[in-house]
């Protein structure tokens, strides 16, 4: 934190505001306010206020950091976009290297190079890979690209990840089809007709799809899809219970109790503070009586709730969507929208809360709205450019 804050003096970011920036800063000190109040209304410890808040501030200097280096058509640019490549590379050669070690057990904490507790990793990551090389090969892949798009898949794969195999052929078929309105060639159709063939390799290799729950299990497509409904929104058998089931239902539950004509508590709207939700065990999560099954069902937007209320959930989505909010091309700005969505509000907010994860979304961001002025041909002004890399060639703005 104080790191990133350094360089956003030296660099003189805040000094620099664009149009739509002063919307970004009055939501982050939205946030930031209630924050406040959450944390020291529930008496939280200075180390874990400050260890959370850190991952949002960051997140807020990286907004400035990022487009200072990619507006300007420079080396710098380049080889970021090389770096990114390279850093997604190296999470396919430890995957690979973790097959060997582990004799191919699916390892859920260990995801590439990236330790955590649960293997959400595994589906955050190739994901924002995918979207990454899209945006470094602009929307062109070729085999040695497809390739290393299989490399991503095996790291979702052997962290024993399910939704991948849902929601990956979503993300790829959006941003090779519906972003830039393509028509349907033999190249198109090819990855169409490769997309069910992967699924079922997925369904046979993750074992709690197949009915033996084993690896290279049998395709039973009635199975793999009541047991996906079942671990979002929990088993229709049990629904008349009063704890919601699965991270869809954890949502909905959240929606429910919103439109209720219950009152809200006090701390329904400011939450019951950060130590509950990331300095807890399941054991002493289950025991707080809010109405989820477990711990780990709790979606990005109810841990929002749980650490700080709805007033949370409504400042966390202002400020974060704010950021997507400013991409200049409508199709990439939708899409990218509704992958965040989605990793929010019925998956576990990883994105949000993970600096790494919040660069490259902010770097989407300003690469895309960068390669938008190029097409346009609009001249970024002539601000004086001081890199980020000491090693980097200085150019002057083209």
């Amino acid at each position: 934190m104080l790191i990133t804050l350094w360089l956003c003096n030296k660099q003189n970011v805040f000094k620099k505001f664009k149009k739509g920036d002063g919307l970004i800063t009055f939501f982050f000190i939205l946030f930031s306010l209630f924050y406040a109040i959450s944390a020291f209304n529930n008496n939280d410890g200075l180390t874990i206020i400050f260890s959370q808040y850190s991952r949002y501030l960051i997140a807020y200097c990286l907004w400035f950091l990022v487009r200072r280096e990619i507006q300007y058509k420079n080396a710098d640019t380049e080889k970021l976009n090389l770096f990114i490549y390279d850093v997604f590379l190296m999470q396919i050669v430890i995957t690979l290297a973790k097959i060997f070690i582990f004799r191919g057990q699916h390892i859920e904490s260990i995801v590439g190079s990236i330790s955590h507790t649960g293997g959400a990793p595994g589906t955050t990551i190739p994901i924002l890979g995918f979207i990454s090389l899209w945006f470094v090969k602009q929307g062109v892949l070729q085999k040695k690209e497809w390739i290393f798009v299989a490399g991503l898949m095996l790291i979702g794969l052997f962290a024993g990840k399910r939704a991948i195999w849902f929601i990956m052929p979503i993300v790829i078929a959006g941003f090779m089809l519906y972003v830039p309105g393509l028509k349907l060639d033999k190249k198109m159709w090819f990855v169409l007709l490769m997309a069910p063939f992967v699924f079922y390799l997925g369904v046979r290799l993750t074992p709690t799809l197949n009915p033996e729950n084993v690896v290279w299990g049998s395709f039973d497509i009635d199975y793999t899809f009541d047991y996906a409904e079942k671990y979002q929104f929990g088993d229709q058998s049990i629904k008349n219970q009063k704890k919601a089931q699965g991270r869809g239902g954890a949502t909905l539950a959240l929606w429910d109790k919103w439109n209720s004509n219950e009152s809200l508590t006090e701390n329904d709207w400011f939450g019951i503070g950060f130590s509950s939700m990331y300095a807890s065990d399941y054991d002493s999560f289950s025991k707080l009586g809010l109405g989820l099954n477990h711990k780990g069902s709790a979606t990005g937007v109810f841990q929002s709730y749980v650490t700080s209320g709805y007033m949370g959930v409504i400042t966390t989505t202002l400020f974060f969507f704010s950021l997507l909010w400013r991409i200049k091309t409508k199709r990439v700005r939708w899409l990218l929208i509704a992958i965040v969505a989605w990793e929010y509000f019925l998956y576990t907010g990883l994105i949000f809360r993970t600096p790494a994860f919040m660069f490259l979304i902010i770097y989407f961001v300003h690469y895309s709205n960068y390669q938008y002025k190029l097409k346009k041909n609009i001249k970024p002004a002539p601000t004086p450019y001081i890199s980020m890399f000491p090693q980097a060639v200085e150019d002057k703005p083209q």
